[in-house]
């Protein structure tokens, strides 16, 4: 700014010269060409012109002279003035701040700088990472960065720690002549942090808990329970007053909590052993454990919502099987525990209810499309079938959105297709989206995750949508009319049993579809092997009634041979690890039985000797797809769920995209170590 000033200075001054020598000249000029070209005298000629170019002149000189006289004394204004704010800012300012060169050398800084970095006698030539970690490179970034960070709140912006004060860092540059400079200024944060942390800590979180249905527990081991109860209340009021919070009973074996966020992190960190010490309760001669489920949320601005999303949460935690922590906050939803399998838990009760409601759906709509997930099995496509004599009994017409071209649907449909009202039953997504309309009812069956559906967008797009599925809940973006997810069933097709048994006459039935709805429940228990209850027995006898033929159906699960040979090489690279887990991997041929070959792969592989988790791998194309089997003893759906699936207690599944085989083992094999260091870790804390 002073070199400028200076030019400015130093071009007023010469600019009287100047136009001195160029009205000389232009005087000369207008001498020589009156005297040439007129007959005037050439003395008045010259007086005259004399006394014009004496007037410019002085003219000239007057202008400039108090032109100059005046810039000069604003300049010493101004110099003293920037002298004294200088100073100012140097010694009386508590705003630290610092001239920087770009190696981040302190050139200068000023008295509120100098007291925070604790500098000797010469500040000159410090290097800045004696004050702070910011590197040249940062600099330059805050540099350039600062017109957007501005736009953010201070405790949003990246910030630095110095000795015990936080600061949030602002840079400009400064550029003198060829030399580049930057400003440094700090923020001091370090009480509006403190109560952000503080406000952030003291956040009220809502827990909904729940003993996981102690009623129904307590039917099967034939005691009284009441002690117990009272010894799981003590827990928990125990655990409760250790966190400062208020717990409250609002129903029989139902509390509501309210803790601070802090002593939820607390709870995080122990991964909320409050479970552990409530499943050391046991009932009756069996030594079956009391669990409990809990909902949280932190989420929301009221306590209103944060008390909708805890039962919310509570609710995921009761379908995943219950014996575990459900906990929604800004970043997700997070679980923990989960290490019992459940038993069966809804009766015939919640069926009827869920008849009635779907009954009355169905009657308010034109139409209804029912729908199954993609490369259905025989749970997925039964169901389906089953929903459609619902529809039909109740007069409304139905169609079902599958691909016929599978062979899950070639070998369980042959009988089906040939009856009159199944001849233009079955369409595709295409016409599925022609039939939609304003008041159409879908019907999802055995799935409620939309991606995995046969047609996602007709799911997207859908007016009204219901939802009858036997596996862990996913979270809706728009909560369907009805939603009745028991993932304690064996499987869809054993509630769509129970909602027919309930509402339809005799006879109303058929033996076709019974077939279709009975190998549904035997693909999905194994052949009445695997997580089998009285509901399903009961399904398997309403169906068998109906004209169901076993010996029939089980030749909907003929193979060929080139899946016999696949299931075949799954077992012969086959590998133990951890000696409990099975874990086999394939190449796939790419055939639609890929998958299937590799479910049937590691259920065989669980009935060896000491394997107490089996995994098959495949990939016929980019997707790697993993199939988990357990025999109880071991959760594969946490383990999977580390690799970003899920699925039930002893039955899951993932899809891992962008990694090959060995890969895929790799992380399967850190998930495995994973979950028995937790399970480790709760052992150890009880």
């Amino acid at each position: 700014m002073s070199n400028k000033k200076h030019d400015l200075f130093r071009q007023l001054e010469e600019l009287p010269s100047m136009l001195y020598m160029l009205f000389a000249i232009v005087a000369l000029t207008i001498l020589i060409a009156l005297c040439t070209y007129t007959a005037i005298p050439v003395a008045i000629i010259g007086l005259v012109i004399i006394l014009l170019y004496a007037a410019a002149s002085f003219t000239v000189y007057f202008i400039s002279h108090r032109r100059l006289k005046r810039l000069r004394i604003e300049n010493e204004a101004f110099e003293e003035q920037r002298d004294q704010v200088i100073r100012a800012f140097r010694d009386s300012v508590d705003f630290p701040y610092a001239v920087l060169n770009e190696d981040a050398v302190i050139v200068t800084v000023n008295k509120a700088m100098k007291a925070l970095g604790n500098f000797g006698e010469t500040v000159y030539g410090t290097p800045l990472s004696e004050l702070c970690d910011l590197t040249p490179k940062q600099l330059a970034y805050l540099a350039k960065a600062e017109d957007e960070e501005e736009a953010l709140p201070l405790l949003q912006r990246p910030s630095i720690t110095v000795g015990e004060r936080k600061f949030v860092p602002e840079c400009a540059p400064l550029v003198s002549g060829s030399s580049r400079f930057y400003l440094l200024a700090l923020h001091d944060i370090t009480e509006l942090s403190d109560l952000n942390t503080l406000y952030h800590n003291n956040t009220c979180a809502v827990a909904y808990i729940v003993l996981d249905n102690l009623d129904e527990l307590a039917q099967y081991v034939k005691v009284s329970y009441q002690v117990e109860t009272r010894d799981t209340e003590a827990i928990l009021r125990a655990w409760a007053s250790s966190m400062g919070a208020m717990i409250l009973e609002y129903d029989r074996n139902k509390y509501v909590m309210f803790f601070s966020r802090e002593e939820m992190a607390n709870c995080i960190k122990t991964r909320f052993d409050v479970l552990d010490r409530i499943r050391n309760i046991r009932l009756g001669e069996s030594n079956t454990p009391i669990t409990v489920s809990i909902g949280i949320s932190v989420m929301g601005k009221t306590l209103a919502e944060r008390e909708k999303d805890a039962l919310s949460a509570l609710d995921m935690a009761l379908l995943r099987g219950g014996d575990q922590v459900a906990l929604k906050n800004d970043t997700g939803t997070y679980f923990f525990g989960g290490r019992t399998k459940s038993p069966q838990k809804k009766s015939k009760t919640d069926s009827r209810v869920v008849t009635d409601q779907l009954c009355a759906l169905i009657k308010s709509a034109p139409n209804v499309l029912i729908m199954g997930h993609s490369n259905p099995d025989f749970d997925s496509i039964g169901s389906c079938v089953g929903l459609s004599v619902l529809a039909r009994h109740m007069g409304v017409p139905a169609k079902i959105v599958v691909d016929t071209s599978s062979e899950n649907f070639k070998a369980c449909t042959g009988r089906l297709c040939e009856l009159s009202d199944y001849q233009n039953m079955f369409i595709n997504g295409v016409e599925g989206m022609a039939l939609s309309s304003y008041g159409t009812l879908l019907i999802i069956a055995d799935a409620n995750n939309l991606s995995i559906l046969e047609s996602p967008e007709l799911a997207g797009n859908a007016f009204r949508t219901a939802i009858i599925d036997h596996h862990i809940k996913q979270q809706f973006e728009n909560e369907p009319k009805l939603s009745y997810i028991d993932h304690t069933a064996s499987s869809t097709c054993e509630l769509v049993s129970e909602i027919l048994e309930g509402i339809l006459p005799d006879g109303a039935l058929r033996s076709e579809e019974a077939n279709v709805m009975m190998a549904g429940i035997m693909v999905d228990t194994k052949n009445f092997t695997r997580n089998v209850g009285p509901r399903t027995f009961s399904a398997a006898l309403y169906l068998r009634n109906a004209g169901a033929n076993t010996e029939y159906v089980r030749t909907f699960f003929e193979q060929n041979f080139a899946d016999y040979l696949s299931e075949a090489q799954f077992g012969s690279e086959a590998q133990i690890y951890r000696d409990q887990f099975a874990i086999t991997a394939l190449t796939g041929s790419g055939s639609a039985g890929d998958r299937i070959a590799a479910a049937k792969a590691a259920d065989r592989l669980l009935t060896v000797r000491g394997v107490n988790a089996a995994f098959a791998m495949i990939q016929p194309s980019d997707t790697i797809f993993v199939s988990g089997r357990s025999n109880g003893t071991v959760n594969v759906q946490l383990i999977l769920e580390k690799l970003g699936g899920g699925g039930h207690f002893d039955m899951a599944g993932a899809a891992l995209r962008d990694h090959s085989l060995e890969e895929a083992k790799a992380l399967l094999q850190d998930a495995i170590d994973q979950y028995l260091e937790d399970v480790k870790a709760k052992k150890q804390n009880t």
